[in-house]
């Protein structure tokens, strides 16, 4: 059903809609019809489940909820939305994935969960002090959530029986990763269950978008996952061009894809250098490293940056970009293909290297479905979603390639996928840099001027799967709400599945063929 018929179709049944920025449908009910509405867009209309956020009344008590859909035929969004006071209305018996977003909602706004199966805390651990809401108006900017212990402890899943056991890892790890928590139960050295714990750092950041002027706001923007600086750029630019009407030029464009698809080949490279350091093949894992730490290289000769950090900007375009940096571009990835496939073959005729991969790690299509994941993790589940196809940017819809998935949803299919995503890259590179053609794309900064009042939705694929930005503007060129579904905030449950029936040693295999964000989750 198009966006058109179905907002005559809700307002036949009497409520209150609009669209806005041509594919956004926001649907104004009342808290008691909030559920049918979402049950007759899940299972009438197949309308995929994407996020639940909430927002605070401006200048008054009180709060909107929204529960937000997306066609990803025919691409459009839309969100159920209505008014609350003090609790939520659960939609968890039928989106299992619900009750992460309603228990984030309860932690940073202290609504209650009607009706939900599942209210444990998700962002609150046991060291916050109680009665401490971040996300709402009343809490200061600036200030740090004490460590009072005040906070009730979680309860994981017990073992009942006998013969079973439990592993606890984390959430502090050796070496300089995030933490987080993995809660192991096995029998024998097979997994069981496992159940996973974040947010151990809660930044604060979402509340910091709300106290920066729009000017300045993309450098926070690029900072909130390090890998995918240039897609959470890139999604600030998109916001704010929809939110005012802005076009910049399609040599922009262009050039905005090849930072996005660089950006793209750089992770993909060491998610696959890792997959064989967890096998312990060691030379193609240092291979994969190296080429990847040659397109680092290359970032920063073309940007500045290693990490292309202020290089998208919204209404403009912040590199200098002319003919010679072309010619760069294209000889480092000339210089890496033919390498990389020798290498890529080389894993995959190796017989010890199958063996680990092969059926190993497996999350089956309707658990995958079941989870609402995206990005490689969810299309190796045989899931065809991929923002840049279904709700396309930039020059994507000139460059349009057919989404490419796999059926098992195990760890060697992830690894394929993730090799033909860097496949993927380099062609969308050499295109973009084609359809400049040697012109050159000056800088250009525009001051961002955002009028009170307006919301949008937009999404980019980044190397995880789907970002989803909603933002709504305030006062003094500042927003006062702002969203971010991160794709690691539904995809790390993936891992719980993936393991399930794997030996233990295997699970750093399956964690990082999923490479999931820590700090996506730590907004």
């Amino acid at each position: 059903m198009k966006i058109e018929q179905l907002k005559e179709k809700l307002e036949n049944l009497k409520y209150s809609t609009g669209i806005k920025n041509r594919n956004e449908l926001y649907a104004y009910v009342p808290k008691s019809a909030a559920v049918d509405v979402a049950t007759m867009l899940y299972t009438a209309h197949k309308l995929n489940f994407a996020a639940e956020f909430c927002q605070q009344k401006t200048g008054e008590d009180g709060f909107f909820i929204s529960i937000l859909f997306i066609s990803r035929k025919h691409n459009y969004y839309v969100v159920i939305r209505y008014e609350t006071e003090d609790t939520l209305m659960s939609i968890q018996d039928l989106v299992f994935q619900a009750h992460l977003f309603e228990r984030e909602i309860s932690d940073l706004y202290g609504l209650g969960i009607a009706g939900g199966k599942d209210a444990r805390n998700l962002v609150k651990h046991e060291a916050w002090e109680s009665g401490v809401y971040p996300l709402k108006k009343d809490f200061p900017y600036g200030t740090k959530i004490k460590e009072r212990n005040e906070t009730g402890k979680y309860e994981f899943k017990g073992l009942s029986g006998e013969g079973g056991y439990q592993i606890a890892v984390g959430p502090v790890h050796a070496g300089i990763i995030e933490p987080g928590h993995f809660r192991f139960s096995a029998i024998g050295e097979s997994i069981e269950n496992l159940e996973i714990r974040l947010m151990y750092k809660h930044r604060g950041i979402e509340k910091m978008m709300e106290n920066v002027d729009a000017d300045k706001l993309s450098l926070v923007f690029e900072r909130v996952s390090g890998e995918s600086a240039a897609a959470y750029s890139e999604g600030y630019a998109h916001l704010v061009e929809s939110l005012n009407g802005w076009q910049v030029s399609e040599d922009i464009k262009a050039l905005r894809v090849a930072f996005l698809e660089l950006e793209r080949a750089c992770n993909f490279l060491e998610d696959i250098a890792g997959i064989c350091v967890d096998i312990g093949f060691s030379y193609p894992a240092k291979k994969f490293s190296y080429f990847s730490e040659l397109i680092r290289q290359l970032c920063e000769r073309v940007t500045g940056s290693r990490f292309l950090r202020n290089s998208i900007i919204p209404c403009g375009n912040n590199v200098e970009f002319g003919g010679d940096k072309a010619v760069d571009i294209v000889d480092t990835i000339d210089g890496i293909v033919h390498r990389f496939n020798r290498i890529v073959e080389m894993t995959l005729v190796s017989v010890s290297f199958l063996d680990r991969v092969e059926n190993t790690g497996i999350i089956r299509n309707d658990n995958a479905v079941k989870l609402c994941m995206t990005g490689v993790s969810g299309r190796a589940s045989g899931i065809v979603y991929d923002v840049r196809n279904s709700f396309s940017y930039e020059l994507y819809p000139k460059l349009k390639k057919p989404v490419q998935t796999e059926t098992l949803g195990g760890v060697f299919e992830r690894y394929k996928l993730k090799i033909e995503e860097i496949r993927s890259a380099f062609d969308y590179i050499k295109s973009s840099l084609d359809f400049i053609g040697g012109r050159t794309v000056p800088k250009e900064r525009n001051s961002i001027s955002l009028q009170a009042g307006q919301e949008a939705i937009v999404s980019v694929e980044t190397v995880k799967g789907d970002l989803i930005i909603y933002g709504l503007t305030g006062m003094d060129n500042r927003f006062d709400r702002i969203y971010m579904k991160t794709p690691s905030f539904a995809n790390w449950r993936g891992l719980t599945y993936a393991v399930m029936g794997e030996i233990v040693p295997d699970f750093p295999l399956c964690n990082k063929s999923m490479n999931m964000s820590y700090s996506e989750n730590d907004r």
